[in-house]
């Protein structure tokens, strides 16, 4: 038995779907940054550790003022956020390559992975940025 554990679609060569199970071996060895696209209420109540707040209204906004790494997760609650930013605006990630994590943080949950509650640094970043960009 295969078992699969990325998409990609032929149009979009630097975009991959992957399961949680992907996501959480990228983040442990570093390889990639975390993107969580999510409002600042449901981050609160439950995140991925070291994820980024990044929003999705403002994301076309802050994402180049927030990437420091060449290789992205982008996540959400279910992947339908994510899904459709990683497909309708790939021209925002020309430059790097993203891995958009299917069945979201809801998935992540149910595989047993660890979440955190409560609003910390990395939740606040986006704010802190967009306030000091509009002065």
């Amino acid at each position: 038995m295969m078992l699969i554990t990325e998409r990609r679609s032929p149009f979009y060569p630097n975009i991959q779907n992957v399961p949680p199970s992907v996501i959480r071996k990228l983040v442990k060895n570093k390889e990639i940054q975390l993107i969580d696209i999510r409002q600042s209420w449901e981050y609160e109540d439950h995140h991925i550790p070291g994820s980024i707040l990044l929003p999705l209204d403002y994301f076309e906004d802050l994402f180049q003022l927030m990437l420091n790494k060449s290789n992205i997760g982008i996540i959400c609650e279910h992947a339908n956020r994510s899904t459709w930013l990683v497909y309708t605006k790939p021209s925002l990630f020309k430059e790097v390559k993203v891995y958009n994590m299917l069945g979201g943080i809801e998935l992540w949950m149910m595989m047993g992975y660890e979440v955190e509650k409560g609003m910390d640094n990395n939740g606040t970043l986006w704010y802190k940025l967009l306030t000091k960009n509009l002065r």
